[in-house]
Protein backbone atom coordinates (compact mmCIF):
# COMPACT_ATOMS: atom_id res chain seq x y z
CA UNK A 1 0.00 0.00 0.00
CA UNK A 2 2.87 2.49 0.46
CA UNK A 3 4.00 1.49 -1.93
CA UNK A 4 1.74 2.17 -4.23
CA UNK A 5 1.35 5.91 -2.28
CA UNK A 6 4.72 6.54 -2.66
CA UNK A 7 4.40 6.48 -6.88
CA UNK A 8 1.18 8.48 -6.32
CA UNK A 9 2.99 11.18 -4.42
CA UNK A 10 5.78 11.30 -6.53
CA UNK A 11 3.27 11.74 -10.00
CA UNK A 12 1.72 14.42 -8.05
CA UNK A 13 5.19 16.47 -7.13
CA UNK A 14 5.01 15.73 -3.16
CA UNK A 15 8.41 14.87 -2.78
CA UNK A 16 9.51 15.05 0.55
CA UNK A 17 6.25 13.22 1.04
CA UNK A 18 7.03 10.49 -1.22
CA UNK A 19 10.20 9.80 0.37
CA UNK A 20 8.99 9.55 3.87
CA UNK A 21 6.52 6.75 2.41
CA UNK A 22 9.35 5.05 0.45
CA UNK A 23 11.66 5.17 3.42
CA UNK A 24 8.25 3.30 5.49
CA UNK A 25 8.01 0.83 3.16
CA UNK A 26 11.77 0.03 2.97
CA UNK A 27 11.63 -0.50 6.77
CA UNK A 28 8.91 -3.09 6.27
CA UNK A 29 10.24 -4.84 3.45
CA UNK A 30 12.91 -7.88 3.00
CA UNK A 31 15.64 -7.02 0.70
CA UNK A 32 16.69 -10.88 0.27
CA UNK A 33 12.81 -11.87 -0.66
CA UNK A 34 12.29 -8.64 -2.97
CA UNK A 35 15.38 -7.01 -4.21
CA UNK A 36 13.16 -5.30 -7.53
CA UNK A 37 10.32 -3.71 -5.08
CA UNK A 38 13.81 -2.68 -2.95
CA UNK A 39 15.52 -1.09 -5.96
CA UNK A 40 12.19 0.82 -7.26
CA UNK A 41 11.81 2.02 -4.12
CA UNK A 42 15.49 3.90 -3.75
CA UNK A 43 14.63 4.76 -7.58
CA UNK A 44 11.55 6.80 -6.11
CA UNK A 45 13.90 8.16 -3.19
CA UNK A 46 16.61 8.99 -5.74
CA UNK A 47 13.82 11.04 -7.85
CA UNK A 48 12.62 12.49 -5.03
CA UNK A 49 16.12 13.90 -3.73
CA UNK A 50 16.78 15.23 -7.74
CA UNK A 51 13.61 17.35 -7.81
CA UNK A 52 14.57 18.72 -4.83
CA UNK A 53 18.03 19.77 -5.82
CA UNK A 54 19.97 17.10 -3.80
CA UNK A 55 21.98 15.86 -6.79
CA UNK A 56 24.84 14.06 -4.82
CA UNK A 57 22.38 12.30 -2.41
CA UNK A 58 20.22 11.14 -5.53
CA UNK A 59 23.51 9.94 -7.11
CA UNK A 60 24.21 8.15 -3.60
CA UNK A 61 20.93 6.51 -4.05
CA UNK A 62 20.89 5.53 -7.36
CA UNK A 63 24.07 3.75 -7.06
CA UNK A 64 22.55 1.83 -4.33
CA UNK A 65 19.22 0.71 -5.96
CA UNK A 66 21.72 -0.26 -9.53
CA UNK A 67 23.93 -2.50 -6.74
CA UNK A 68 20.95 -4.31 -4.75
CA UNK A 69 19.63 -5.38 -8.41
CA UNK A 70 22.97 -6.74 -9.83
CA UNK A 71 22.36 -9.29 -12.82
CA UNK A 72 18.87 -7.91 -12.51
CA UNK A 73 19.94 -4.49 -13.87
CA UNK A 74 19.52 -5.85 -17.23
CA UNK A 75 16.15 -6.78 -16.92
CA UNK A 76 12.58 -4.86 -16.54
CA UNK A 77 13.53 -3.52 -13.11
CA UNK A 78 16.81 -1.92 -14.62
CA UNK A 79 15.24 0.48 -16.85
CA UNK A 80 14.15 2.89 -14.19
CA UNK A 81 17.15 3.77 -12.32
CA UNK A 82 18.73 3.39 -15.77
CA UNK A 83 16.79 6.02 -17.04
CA UNK A 84 17.18 8.41 -13.96
CA UNK A 85 21.04 7.91 -14.38
CA UNK A 86 20.30 9.20 -17.77
CA UNK A 87 18.45 12.14 -16.54
CA UNK A 88 21.03 13.22 -14.19
CA UNK A 89 23.82 12.74 -16.74
CA UNK A 90 22.52 15.32 -19.07
CA UNK A 91 21.77 17.35 -16.16
CA UNK A 92 25.75 17.46 -15.69
CA UNK A 93 26.21 17.38 -19.08
CA UNK A 94 27.55 14.45 -19.73
CA UNK A 95 25.44 13.61 -22.61
CA UNK A 96 27.67 10.42 -23.91
CA UNK A 97 27.04 8.36 -20.84
CA UNK A 98 23.27 10.27 -21.04
CA UNK A 99 22.89 8.43 -24.59
CA UNK A 100 24.78 5.41 -23.34
CA UNK A 101 22.37 4.55 -20.59
CA UNK A 102 18.94 5.77 -22.52
CA UNK A 103 20.38 2.50 -25.48
CA UNK A 104 20.78 0.22 -22.63
CA UNK A 105 17.43 0.77 -21.52
CA UNK A 106 15.56 0.89 -24.59
CA UNK A 107 17.71 -2.12 -25.66
CA UNK A 108 15.67 -3.69 -22.37
CA UNK A 109 12.25 -2.64 -23.49
CA UNK A 110 12.74 -3.35 -27.03
CA UNK A 111 13.65 -7.14 -26.19
CA UNK A 112 10.56 -7.41 -23.44
CA UNK A 113 8.28 -5.03 -25.34
CA UNK A 114 7.27 -3.21 -22.82
CA UNK A 115 5.28 -0.10 -24.58
CA UNK A 116 5.06 2.41 -21.99
CA UNK A 117 8.97 2.23 -20.78
CA UNK A 118 9.85 3.11 -24.48
CA UNK A 119 7.69 6.22 -23.73
CA UNK A 120 9.34 7.56 -20.97
CA UNK A 121 12.61 6.71 -22.09
CA UNK A 122 12.12 9.01 -25.41
CA UNK A 123 11.22 11.35 -22.85
CA UNK A 124 14.54 11.44 -21.32
CA UNK A 125 16.10 11.37 -24.81
CA UNK A 126 14.39 14.08 -26.33
CA UNK A 127 15.48 16.64 -23.04
CA UNK A 128 19.17 15.28 -23.40
CA UNK A 129 19.00 16.34 -26.92
CA UNK A 130 17.92 19.72 -26.19
CA UNK A 131 20.32 19.91 -23.68
CA UNK A 132 22.84 18.71 -25.82
CA UNK A 133 21.77 21.45 -28.66
CA UNK A 134 21.03 18.75 -30.95
CA UNK A 135 17.38 20.24 -31.75
CA UNK A 136 16.57 18.19 -34.68
CA UNK A 137 17.12 15.14 -32.71
CA UNK A 138 15.08 16.39 -29.57
CA UNK A 139 12.27 17.10 -31.93
CA UNK A 140 12.78 13.48 -33.48
CA UNK A 141 12.36 11.98 -30.41
CA UNK A 142 9.80 13.94 -28.99
CA UNK A 143 6.84 13.05 -31.88
CA UNK A 144 8.35 9.34 -31.16
CA UNK A 145 7.50 9.94 -27.46
CA UNK A 146 3.83 11.05 -28.35
CA UNK A 147 2.89 9.09 -30.89
CA UNK A 148 4.16 5.72 -28.82
CA UNK A 149 1.91 7.68 -25.89
CA UNK A 150 -0.85 8.50 -28.17
CA UNK A 151 -1.24 4.87 -29.51
CA UNK A 152 -0.69 3.21 -26.16
CA UNK A 153 -2.98 5.36 -24.25
CA UNK A 154 -0.28 6.19 -22.05
CA UNK A 155 -2.43 9.15 -20.02
CA UNK A 156 0.14 9.53 -17.31
CA UNK A 157 3.26 9.96 -19.72
CA UNK A 158 1.02 11.99 -22.01
CA UNK A 159 0.98 15.38 -20.46
CA UNK A 160 5.22 14.89 -20.57
CA UNK A 161 5.40 13.97 -24.11
CA UNK A 162 3.53 17.12 -25.24
CA UNK A 163 5.97 18.98 -23.00
CA UNK A 164 9.07 17.55 -24.48
CA UNK A 165 7.90 18.05 -28.12
CA UNK A 166 6.65 21.50 -27.46
CA UNK A 167 10.18 22.71 -26.05
CA UNK A 168 11.90 21.31 -28.97
CA UNK A 169 9.80 22.98 -31.29
CA UNK A 170 10.38 26.65 -30.00
CA UNK A 171 13.66 26.16 -30.01
CA UNK A 172 13.40 24.40 -33.27
CA UNK A 173 11.39 27.64 -34.80
CA UNK A 174 8.22 25.97 -34.82
CA UNK A 175 6.37 28.06 -32.77
CA UNK A 176 2.16 27.72 -33.17
CA UNK A 177 3.14 23.62 -33.52
CA UNK A 178 4.81 23.68 -30.15
CA UNK A 179 1.92 25.99 -29.15
CA UNK A 180 -1.07 23.49 -29.96
CA UNK A 181 1.28 20.82 -28.27
CA UNK A 182 1.45 22.78 -25.26
CA UNK A 183 -2.39 23.35 -25.03
CA UNK A 184 -3.30 19.38 -25.61
CA UNK A 185 -0.51 18.74 -22.51
CA UNK A 186 -2.38 20.95 -20.48
CA UNK A 187 -5.37 19.36 -21.28
CA UNK A 188 -3.52 16.28 -20.40
CA UNK A 189 -1.91 16.71 -17.37
CA UNK A 190 -5.46 17.35 -15.39
CA UNK A 191 -5.90 14.04 -15.32
CA UNK A 192 -2.88 13.77 -13.37
CA UNK A 193 -2.96 17.08 -11.38
CA UNK A 194 0.96 17.20 -11.90
CA UNK A 195 1.38 21.29 -11.67
CA UNK A 196 5.02 20.55 -12.37
CA UNK A 197 4.32 19.61 -15.60
CA UNK A 198 1.69 22.59 -16.11
CA UNK A 199 4.68 24.59 -15.63
CA UNK A 200 6.52 23.37 -18.31
CA UNK A 201 3.82 23.54 -20.53
CA UNK A 202 3.18 27.51 -19.84
CA UNK A 203 6.73 28.15 -20.33
CA UNK A 204 6.48 26.62 -23.69
CA UNK A 205 3.22 28.31 -24.36
CA UNK A 206 4.51 32.00 -23.08
CA UNK A 207 8.60 31.32 -24.65
CA UNK A 208 6.60 30.42 -28.21
CA UNK A 209 4.33 34.00 -27.38
CA UNK A 210 7.81 35.92 -26.36
CA UNK A 211 9.42 34.90 -29.80
CA UNK A 212 6.44 35.64 -31.86
CA UNK A 213 6.93 39.30 -29.79
CA UNK A 214 3.20 38.70 -28.97
CA UNK A 215 4.10 39.79 -25.49
CA UNK A 216 0.42 40.05 -23.67
CA UNK A 217 -0.23 37.02 -24.98
CA UNK A 218 3.10 35.72 -23.28
CA UNK A 219 2.65 37.61 -20.09
CA UNK A 220 -0.73 36.07 -19.42
CA UNK A 221 0.42 32.35 -20.05
CA UNK A 222 3.46 33.16 -18.26
CA UNK A 223 1.51 34.45 -15.08
CA UNK A 224 -0.15 31.04 -15.11
CA UNK A 225 2.74 29.14 -15.12
CA UNK A 226 3.84 31.05 -12.41
CA UNK A 227 0.78 30.46 -10.41
CA UNK A 228 1.39 26.98 -10.84
CA UNK A 229 4.95 27.13 -9.54
CA UNK A 230 3.90 28.59 -6.93
CA UNK A 231 1.52 26.56 -5.84
CA UNK A 232 3.35 23.83 -5.88
CA UNK A 233 6.71 25.09 -4.33
CA UNK A 234 8.22 24.28 -7.25
CA UNK A 235 10.99 27.06 -6.61
CA UNK A 236 13.12 26.27 -9.58
CA UNK A 237 10.79 26.96 -12.13
CA UNK A 238 9.18 29.90 -10.11
CA UNK A 239 12.61 31.82 -10.68
CA UNK A 240 12.36 30.76 -14.52
CA UNK A 241 8.69 32.55 -14.82
CA UNK A 242 10.05 35.65 -12.39
CA UNK A 243 12.91 36.10 -15.33
CA UNK A 244 11.36 35.64 -18.44
CA UNK A 245 7.89 37.82 -17.20
CA UNK A 246 10.54 40.31 -16.31
CA UNK A 247 12.19 40.39 -19.63
CA UNK A 248 8.29 40.52 -21.07
CA UNK A 249 7.30 43.07 -19.09
CA UNK A 250 10.63 44.92 -20.07
CA UNK A 251 9.52 44.39 -23.88
CA UNK A 252 6.41 45.83 -23.35
CA UNK A 253 7.80 49.25 -21.42
CA UNK A 254 6.58 47.92 -18.19
CA UNK A 255 9.56 49.20 -16.45
CA UNK A 256 8.28 49.18 -13.17
CA UNK A 257 6.97 45.91 -12.91
CA UNK A 258 10.28 44.16 -15.27
CA UNK A 259 12.45 45.51 -11.81
CA UNK A 260 9.61 43.96 -9.71
CA UNK A 261 10.20 40.60 -11.54
CA UNK A 262 13.50 40.95 -11.39
CA UNK A 263 14.23 41.99 -8.05
CA UNK A 264 12.05 38.66 -7.19
CA UNK A 265 14.46 36.41 -9.14
CA UNK A 266 17.41 37.58 -7.70
CA UNK A 267 15.80 37.25 -4.17
CA UNK A 268 14.79 33.26 -4.84
CA UNK A 269 18.33 32.94 -6.79
CA UNK A 270 20.54 34.02 -3.51
CA UNK A 271 17.48 32.31 -1.53
CA UNK A 272 18.43 29.16 -4.36
CA UNK A 273 22.27 29.25 -4.33
CA UNK A 274 22.20 29.67 -0.65
CA UNK A 275 20.41 26.47 -0.19
CA UNK A 276 22.27 24.46 -2.34
CA UNK A 277 25.79 25.58 -0.91
CA UNK A 278 24.31 24.81 2.48
CA UNK A 279 23.27 21.15 1.09
CA UNK A 280 26.72 21.01 -0.44
CA UNK A 281 28.62 22.05 2.73
CA UNK A 282 26.34 19.99 4.91
CA UNK A 283 26.73 17.02 2.68
CA UNK A 284 30.61 17.37 2.43
CA UNK A 285 31.14 18.22 6.34
CA UNK A 286 28.87 14.54 7.01
CA UNK A 287 31.54 12.51 4.11
CA UNK A 288 34.36 14.09 6.20
CA UNK A 289 33.33 12.76 9.80
CA UNK A 290 32.86 9.67 8.31
CA UNK A 291 36.26 9.51 7.26
CA UNK A 292 37.68 10.87 10.08
CA UNK A 293 36.74 7.66 11.77
CA UNK A 294 39.04 6.39 9.85
CA UNK A 295 42.30 8.63 9.38
CA UNK A 296 42.17 11.98 11.30
CA UNK A 297 45.31 13.28 8.49
CA UNK A 298 43.30 12.51 6.09
CA UNK A 299 40.37 14.45 6.84
CA UNK A 300 42.47 17.68 8.17
CA UNK A 301 44.02 17.10 4.18
CA UNK A 302 40.59 17.16 2.33
CA UNK A 303 38.68 19.30 4.68
CA UNK A 304 41.51 22.21 3.51
CA UNK A 305 41.23 21.52 0.48
CA UNK A 306 37.16 21.38 -0.19
CA UNK A 307 36.98 24.14 2.84
CA UNK A 308 38.87 25.96 -0.25
CA UNK A 309 37.42 25.14 -3.20
CA UNK A 310 34.00 26.17 -1.27
CA UNK A 311 35.10 28.95 -1.09
CA UNK A 312 36.36 29.77 -3.42
CA UNK A 313 32.52 29.00 -5.03
CA UNK A 314 31.23 31.51 -2.57
CA UNK A 315 33.27 34.53 -3.83
CA UNK A 316 32.35 33.45 -6.92
CA UNK A 317 28.58 33.36 -6.29
CA UNK A 318 29.15 36.75 -4.76
CA UNK A 319 31.06 37.99 -7.35
CA UNK A 320 28.00 37.05 -10.12
CA UNK A 321 25.51 38.28 -7.60
CA UNK A 322 27.41 41.62 -7.32
CA UNK A 323 27.58 41.61 -11.09
CA UNK A 324 23.77 40.91 -12.11
CA UNK A 325 22.47 43.67 -9.20
CA UNK A 326 24.86 46.26 -10.77
CA UNK A 327 23.63 44.86 -14.11
CA UNK A 328 20.05 45.27 -12.75
CA UNK A 329 20.73 49.09 -11.08
CA UNK A 330 21.93 49.49 -15.05
CA UNK A 331 19.05 48.51 -16.68
CA UNK A 332 16.94 50.23 -14.12
CA UNK A 333 18.48 53.74 -14.65
CA UNK A 334 18.86 53.17 -18.76
CA UNK A 335 16.95 53.33 -21.79
CA UNK A 336 16.46 49.83 -23.43
CA UNK A 337 17.21 51.65 -26.67
CA UNK A 338 19.60 54.14 -26.48
CA UNK A 339 21.24 52.90 -23.63
CA UNK A 340 20.61 57.00 -22.17
CA UNK A 341 18.84 57.43 -19.09
CA UNK A 342 14.75 57.01 -18.60
CA UNK A 343 12.97 58.59 -16.78
CA UNK A 344 14.02 57.14 -13.48
CA UNK A 345 17.57 58.73 -14.09
CA UNK A 346 15.59 61.75 -14.48
CA UNK A 347 14.50 61.51 -10.89
CA UNK A 348 17.83 60.31 -9.39
CA UNK A 349 19.19 63.21 -11.33
CA UNK A 350 16.64 65.80 -9.18
CA UNK A 351 17.41 63.89 -6.10
CA UNK A 352 20.90 64.66 -6.52
CA UNK A 353 20.81 68.05 -7.18
CA UNK A 354 18.32 68.69 -4.43
CA UNK A 355 20.76 67.14 -1.58
CA UNK A 356 23.70 68.17 -3.26
CA UNK A 357 23.13 72.25 -4.55
CA UNK A 358 22.01 74.81 -1.99
CA UNK A 359 18.38 76.45 -2.65
CA UNK A 360 18.35 78.73 -5.15
CA UNK A 361 21.12 77.26 -7.50
CA UNK A 362 19.90 77.52 -10.98
CA UNK A 363 19.12 74.09 -13.21
CA UNK A 364 18.63 74.54 -17.11
CA UNK A 365 16.16 72.12 -19.12
CA UNK A 366 16.27 71.68 -22.58
CA UNK A 367 13.24 69.83 -24.18
CA UNK A 368 13.10 68.11 -27.66
CA UNK A 369 10.96 66.60 -29.97
CA UNK A 370 12.08 65.17 -33.13
CA UNK A 371 10.37 67.02 -36.31
CA UNK A 372 9.25 64.48 -39.05
CA UNK A 373 10.08 61.26 -37.34
CA UNK A 374 6.20 59.74 -37.59
CA UNK A 375 6.78 59.92 -41.43
CA UNK A 376 9.70 58.06 -40.85
CA UNK A 377 8.32 55.49 -38.92
CA UNK A 378 5.12 55.07 -40.78
CA UNK A 379 7.08 54.98 -44.53
CA UNK A 380 10.01 52.86 -43.31
CA UNK A 381 9.05 50.86 -40.21
CA UNK A 382 9.84 50.93 -36.77
CA UNK A 383 13.73 48.97 -37.50
CA UNK A 384 14.78 52.37 -39.10
CA UNK A 385 12.63 54.47 -36.73
CA UNK A 386 14.79 52.66 -34.41
CA UNK A 387 18.29 53.32 -35.83
CA UNK A 388 16.84 57.16 -36.32
CA UNK A 389 16.37 56.95 -32.36
CA UNK A 390 19.54 55.52 -31.56
CA UNK A 391 21.92 57.95 -33.61
CA UNK A 392 20.02 60.76 -32.39
CA UNK A 393 20.97 59.84 -29.14
CA UNK A 394 24.23 59.20 -29.83
CA UNK A 395 25.06 63.11 -31.20
CA UNK A 396 23.14 64.40 -28.14
CA UNK A 397 25.47 62.79 -25.94
CA UNK A 398 28.63 64.29 -27.54
CA UNK A 399 26.97 67.28 -26.52
CA UNK A 400 27.04 66.63 -22.85
CA UNK A 401 29.22 67.12 -20.06
CA UNK A 402 30.28 64.79 -17.76
CA UNK A 403 28.16 66.31 -15.11
CA UNK A 404 25.23 66.94 -17.30
CA UNK A 405 21.95 64.75 -17.91
CA UNK A 406 20.66 63.30 -21.10
CA UNK A 407 17.15 61.61 -20.65
CA UNK A 408 15.05 59.73 -23.38
CA UNK A 409 11.31 60.62 -21.65
CA UNK A 410 9.51 58.08 -23.94
CA UNK A 411 9.04 58.06 -28.27
CA UNK A 412 11.00 60.98 -30.11
CA UNK A 413 10.95 62.89 -27.14
CA UNK A 414 14.38 63.66 -25.49
CA UNK A 415 15.15 66.25 -22.32
CA UNK A 416 19.05 67.45 -21.61
CA UNK A 417 19.12 69.00 -17.63
CA UNK A 418 22.27 70.49 -16.36
CA UNK A 419 23.59 72.48 -13.44
CA UNK A 420 26.40 74.41 -15.21
CA UNK A 421 25.16 75.99 -18.72
CA UNK A 422 22.22 78.12 -17.35
CA UNK A 423 23.31 81.15 -18.79
CA UNK A 424 21.42 83.17 -22.10
CA UNK A 425 24.88 83.02 -24.41
CA UNK A 426 25.44 78.71 -22.92
CA UNK A 427 22.03 77.82 -23.56
CA UNK A 428 21.72 79.29 -26.69
CA UNK A 429 24.77 78.07 -27.93
CA UNK A 430 23.85 74.49 -26.83
CA UNK A 431 20.53 74.72 -28.28
CA UNK A 432 21.88 76.01 -31.50
CA UNK A 433 24.17 72.55 -31.59
CA UNK A 434 21.03 70.49 -30.85
CA UNK A 435 19.10 71.66 -34.07
CA UNK A 436 22.37 71.75 -36.22
CA UNK A 437 23.44 68.10 -35.30
CA UNK A 438 20.37 66.76 -35.18
CA UNK A 439 19.83 68.05 -38.62
CA UNK A 440 22.73 66.40 -39.96
CA UNK A 441 21.50 63.80 -42.33
CA UNK A 442 21.97 59.90 -41.88
CA UNK A 443 22.61 56.82 -43.48
CA UNK A 444 21.76 53.34 -42.33
CA UNK A 445 22.45 50.24 -44.63
CA UNK A 446 20.07 49.01 -47.28
CA UNK A 447 17.60 52.00 -46.46
CA UNK A 448 17.58 55.62 -48.29
CA UNK A 449 19.09 58.57 -46.33
CA UNK A 450 17.28 59.96 -44.10
CA UNK A 451 16.75 63.38 -41.91
CA UNK A 452 14.81 65.01 -39.28
CA UNK A 453 14.77 68.31 -37.30
CA UNK A 454 14.04 68.90 -33.99
CA UNK A 455 11.97 71.41 -31.83
CA UNK A 456 13.28 72.52 -28.46
CA UNK A 457 11.96 74.61 -25.91
CA UNK A 458 15.00 75.53 -22.84
CA UNK A 459 13.80 76.67 -19.37
CA UNK A 460 16.18 77.79 -16.54
CA UNK A 461 14.56 77.13 -12.49
CA UNK A 462 15.39 77.61 -9.04
CA UNK A 463 15.79 74.77 -6.90
CA UNK A 464 12.94 74.48 -4.49
CA UNK A 465 10.12 72.47 -3.74
CA UNK A 466 8.71 72.43 -6.95
CA UNK A 467 11.68 72.14 -9.35
CA UNK A 468 10.76 69.51 -11.67
CA UNK A 469 7.36 70.47 -11.96
CA UNK A 470 8.09 73.80 -12.69
CA UNK A 471 11.28 73.14 -14.76
CA UNK A 472 9.69 70.56 -16.97
CA UNK A 473 6.61 72.75 -17.43
CA UNK A 474 8.54 75.78 -18.66
CA UNK A 475 10.55 73.51 -20.83
CA UNK A 476 7.31 71.95 -22.44
CA UNK A 477 5.45 75.44 -23.19
CA UNK A 478 8.67 76.50 -24.65
CA UNK A 479 9.18 73.43 -26.56
CA UNK A 480 5.17 74.02 -28.35
CA UNK A 481 5.76 77.54 -28.66
CA UNK A 482 8.99 76.35 -31.11
CA UNK A 483 6.31 73.63 -32.78
CA UNK A 484 3.99 76.27 -33.66
CA UNK A 485 6.44 78.52 -34.92
CA UNK A 486 7.35 76.49 -37.72
CA UNK A 487 9.30 73.79 -35.68
CA UNK A 488 13.30 72.86 -36.65
CA UNK A 489 13.82 76.22 -34.06
CA UNK A 490 14.23 76.48 -30.84
CA UNK A 491 12.88 78.63 -28.51
CA UNK A 492 13.57 80.06 -24.57
CA UNK A 493 11.14 80.33 -21.42
CA UNK A 494 10.64 83.28 -20.14
CA UNK A 495 12.49 81.68 -17.11
CA UNK A 496 15.72 82.15 -19.51
CA UNK A 497 15.24 86.30 -19.43
CA UNK A 498 13.89 86.20 -15.81
CA UNK A 499 17.41 84.61 -14.27
CA UNK A 500 19.55 86.97 -16.61
CA UNK A 501 17.18 90.38 -14.93
CA UNK A 502 18.26 88.86 -11.16
CA UNK A 503 21.92 88.12 -12.61
CA UNK A 504 21.89 91.97 -13.55
CA UNK A 505 20.07 93.55 -10.58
Amino acid sequence: MQFNLAWLERWSGHFDAAARLADDALNKMDLDRDPEGWSELLVIKSVCAYSLGELSLADEILGESLDVLGPAAHSRAGIEPLTVLANMCAYYNDYDKAQDKLNDAMAIADELGLVFERGHILQTLSRAELRNGKIEKAVAAGRTCLQQSLASRNAVNLPYAYEVLGAALVEAGHLQEARECAQKGLVAAQFSQDHRVACHLYYVLGLSYFEEQRFDEARADLENGLLNAAGADYHHWTRNFYLKLSHTHEALEEHRTALGYLNAYVELQKKLVAEETERASNDFRNRLEFRLAHSKADYERELRTKTEALNKELREVNETLRTLNAQIEHNALHDALTGIGNRRMMDRYFEMVQQTFPPGTRISAILIDLDRFKSINDQDGHSIGDLVIRTVALRLSALMDESEALIRMGGDEFLILSADRTGLDDLTCLLEEVIRDVNEPMSFKGAQQKSVGASAGAAVWEIGPLLEYELLRAADEAMYEAKKSGRNRYCLHSSVYRSITQDAS
